[in-house]
C-alpha cells in the first residue's frame, strides 16, 4: 500500500500546509489494510512532533484583530477540544492494563503520550493566543467546562470517566474493553475529534488565520488517525475472534453515537445565522455519521445507523 509522505512525515512547521481532507482520506486507504500494532507504534516513531516547536506570535496578533464576538465563538469551540485532551489522557491508563496482548499495550503508551502532548498543545493555545491563563492546568480545565453542550459533556465527562472506572476494577472483562474502545476510539476520537478537528481546520483554512494552529491540530489529527485505526484494528480482531462481540460493539455504539453527534450540532439558536451565511450547521454531525459508516463496515459489522437522527441536508 502506498503511504503519502506528505501526510506521514511533514514536520510540525510545516503541517498547516497540508490539506486535512488529505490526512483524514488517509485514514480510509489505510482501513483497505489494517496496520499491525506494531506498525501503528513505528508510525509514531516517524511522526514525533514537540509543542516547543510552535511560536505562536503571529496567530496571537490575528486574534487581537478579531471582534468580540469572533473570539467568543473560537474560544467556545475550542475549549471543548481542550477539556476533551485532558480527558481522554485521564481515562487511558486502565485501558494500557486491560488490553490483552503486548503489542496492543505497547501502541496505547504512545498513545497516552499522544493525549497529554495535545492537552499541553491547547494549554499553550489558550495562554499564548487568547491570552486566557488561570494559571495551573486544573484551573483552566475547570474554566473550560462551561462552555461543553450536554452531548459532549455527557461523552466525555460522564461516560470516558465511568468506564475507565469500570475497566480498572475489571481489567480482565473483554466486553467490557470492548465497550470501552468503541467508546473512546469510535466515537470520541473517530467521531468527535476527527469531524471537530475537520470544521476547525476548513474555517481557518479558508479565512487564512492562525497557521500556528493549524499545524498543531494537524499534527493532533494526524495522531488520532492512528489512534481510529487502532480501535478499528482492535475491533475488528475481537469480532474474528468471537461473533458475540458483535452485539457489545452495536450495543455501545447505541448508547454513546448519539451523544456524538449532538456535541458536534450547533445549538439552536445558532443554527439560522450560520444559515444565513451559507455555511451547513450539520457538516461536522453528518462527516461523524458517514465515518462511522466506514469503519463498522471494515471491523466487520451490517449495523443499521438508524438509531442516529437523520440530519438534514443544505
Amino acid at each position: 500500500m502506498s503511504i503519502d509522505l506528505s501526510v506521514d512525515n511533514t514536520p510540525i512547521t510545516e503541517l498547516h500546509n497540508v490539506s486535512v481532507d488529505k490526512m483524514l482520506n488517509q485514514i480510509d486507504q489505510n482501513m483497505v489494510y489494517l496496520p499491525s500494532y506494531r506498525e501503528l507504534y513505528y508510525r509514531w516513531e516517524r511522526q514525533q512532533w514537540s509543542t516547543q516547536d510552535l511560536d505562536f506570535l503571529s496567530d496571537r496578533i490575528q486574534w487581537e484583530d478579531l471582534l468580540p464576538e469572533e473570539q467568543k465563538s473560537f474560544i467556545t469551540a475550542l475549549a471543548t477540544f481542550y477539556q476533551g485532551e485532558a480527558c481522554v489522557t485521564d481515562a487511558l491508563g486502565p485501558y494500557v492494563l486491560a488490553v490483552p496482548d503486548e503489542e496492543m499495550r505497547i501502541f496505547l503508551t504512545t498513545q497516552l503520550v499522544d493525549e497529554a502532548r495535545h492537552t499541553v498543545f491547547f494549554d499553550c493555545v489558550f495562554k499564548d493566543v487568547l491570552e486566557i491563563d488561570h494559571g495551573r492546568l486544573e484551573d483552566m480545565l475547570a474554566m473550560t467546562r462551561p462552555y461543553m453542550n450536554k452531548g459532549a459533556q455527557f461523552i466525555l465527562l460522564d461516560s470516558l470517566s465511568d468506564i475507565a472506572e469500570r475497566l480498572r476494577n475489571n481489567p480482565r472483562d473483554l466486553r467490557l474493553l470492548t465497550e470501552g474502545i468503541v467508546l473512546y476510539h469510535l466515537v470520541v476520537e473517530g467521531m468527535m475529534g476527527l469531524a471537530g478537528q475537520k470544521t476547525l481546520l476548513d474555517q481557518y483554512r479558508q479565512e487564512n488565520i492562525f497557521p500556528v494552529i493549524r499545524a498543531g491540530l494537524m499534527a493532533v489529527t494526524r495522531d488520532e488517525s492512528r489512534h481510529v485505526l487502532f480501535g478499528v484494528r482492535f475491533l475488528r480482531d475481537m469480532v474474528q475472534l468471537n461473533a458475540s462481540y458483535v452485539g457489545v460493539i452495536e450495543d455501545s455504539l447505541r448508547k454513546y453515537a448519539p451523544g456524538a453527534v449532538l456535541a458536534l450540532t450547533p445549538p439552536d439558536e445558532t443554527i439560522g445565522a450560520m444559515m444565513a451565511r451559507n455555511e451547513d450547521p450539520w457538516k461536522a454531525p453528518r462527516y461523524a455519521q458517514e465515518s462511522l459508516r466506514k469503519k463498522i463496515k471494515v471491523i466487520g459489522l451490517n449495523t443499521d445507523l438508524s438509531f442516529l437522527s437523520a440530519l438534514p441536508t443544505v
